[in-house]
């Protein structure tokens, strides 16, 4: 796999090669994995093409580097460039194995690293991924880092966010909810929270249904009327 150079849009010239920092990916503030889904897709490239396809450039790249007074610095890594329906569980694999591996390079940071790069030191991750089946890999990402976590592990929060309409779109949500998802991993929630950051709301995955009807992500509220479907429950024996 391969890292994106990190460093910070403070002082970005959006005319001029963004500065490189000493750092590697590694020591910066957020880190963003994209699976691909309705925010990643691209107008066609072919004048007689009718369906949407994904680009070279991720929806996150140009997000984050069109906002050139961010106070945080960020690294982006492709896993996949699928449709959230067409997500496996060996893309969920991938994905996981790419956050661990993230992991155990922060792990071998040193103490003044990782002051540096973090005030808070806690793993900021976001994943941008197609919103059809964003629960259900949320869901096999938050049991599987969990079930291994012990005291005095590196404290982390994982923020999932997609788009309704592909980031293309002057009407795309995709640029409200990345802006919303990084903002939740830093440090409202406990570590090991895995979230769902969806119509402007901050939802723990274990509690965020989709309504069917309205197509929004809900958390499950006391009176019953959402259910976790059966496809969210049996995600880990796919």
């Amino acid at each position: 796999m391969t890292y994106r150079p990190c460093y910070h849009n403070a002082n970005h010239n959006m005319d001029a090669d963004p500065p490189i920092r000493r750092d590697n990916s590694v020591t910066c503030d957020v880190k963003i994995f994209t699976l691909g889904g309705t925010i990643d897709k691209d107008y066609p490239k072919l004048t007689s093409g009718y369906a949407f396809e994904f680009g070279d450039q991720s929806a996150a790249e140009r997000i984050m580097n069109n906002h050139p007074n961010l106070g945080v610095s960020f690294s982006i890594e492709s896993v996949c460039k699928k449709d959230s329906l067409e997500i496996t569980h060996n893309d969920r694999v991938e994905l996981l194995r790419a956050i661990k591996h993230y992991q155990e390079d922060v792990k071998r940071l040193d103490d003044e690293e990782i002051s540096r790069f973090n005030e808070h030191f806690c793993m900021r991750i976001v994943v941008t991924h197609g919103t059809d089946t964003m629960i259900e890999t949320a869901m096999y990402i938050k049991d599987k880092l969990n079930e291994g976590h012990r005291m005095g592990d590196i404290p982390f929060v994982v923020a999932f966010t997609g788009a309704t309409k592909p980031e293309r779109f002057v009407d795309s949500d995709a640029s409200f909810n990345l802006g919303f998802a990084v903002a939740a991993t830093a440090g409202f929630f406990p570590s090991g929270s895995v979230m769902i950051c969806m119509n402007g709301n901050v939802i723990p995955v274990e509690e965020c249904v989709r309504d069917e009807e309205s197509g929004l992500f809900k958390k499950v509220g006391k009176s019953g009327i959402y259910h976790l479907p059966v496809s969210y429950r049996t995600y880990i024996t796919r």
